[in-house]
């Protein structure tokens, strides 16, 4: 699924177990790699240099990228842990990306039973694979807009402005909890 994608985006990064396997992939023109934490940013670009590694939060990240047909958005990030406010914010991002460009998905690496967090009608999960190896064993899934939904423009429930006003105050707070 990545490696058809015209561009990939690697939310959450870490310490780049994912990164490593989509380097080997992904073209690295193809491949830029998001990480919040600092000292993981800079890990991963003396691990990759050919890369390009973003220290920045996955939301403004997301909201800054630019919009291709095709973005495979491969994330780690902890959703069912993070902080509130982050949590909508990123969420939000995420839906009015995939709004927007049209045949791009996220593939997410989850622990845990049950969809990483809910969606609009006009989006659809599907679990894809378990791998057992891991201890939890981890799940991914994939999400993606409806086929026989096209969405006109963003559900009221996922515009960025509203929920931006709603959020902003909490997210320096908790952006620092995550650092």
């Amino acid at each position: 699924m990545a490696k058809d994608a015209e561009h990939v985006l690697e939310l959450g990064a870490g310490t780049g177990a994912v990164t490593q396997a989509l380097s080997q992939v992904v073209d690295v023109e193809k491949l830029q790699v998001v990480e919040l934490q600092k000292n993981l940013a800079a890990s991963l670009t003396e691990k990759y240099p050919d890369l390009m590694v973003l220290q920045a939060a996955a939301h403004h990240a997301l909201d800054n990228y630019p919009q291709h047909s095709s973005v495979a958005i491969v994330s780690s990030l902890p959703f069912r842990s993070l902080p509130p406010a982050i949590k909508t914010l990123t969420i939000n991002s995420l839906l009015v990306f995939l709004n927007a460009s049209p045949g791009s998905l996220l593939i997410q690496y989850t622990y845990g039973l049950g969809a990483p967090f809910a969606v609009p009608a006009d989006f659809k999960w599907q679990q894809v694979k378990w791998i057992f190896a891991n201890f939890p064993p981890a799940c991914i899934w994939v999400l993606s807009k409806t086929a026989d939904r096209p969405i006109v423009g963003p559900a009221p429930s996922i515009q960025r402005s509203s929920v931006a006003r709603l959020r902003a105050p909490t997210e320096a707070e908790d952006l620092k909890k995550l650092m």
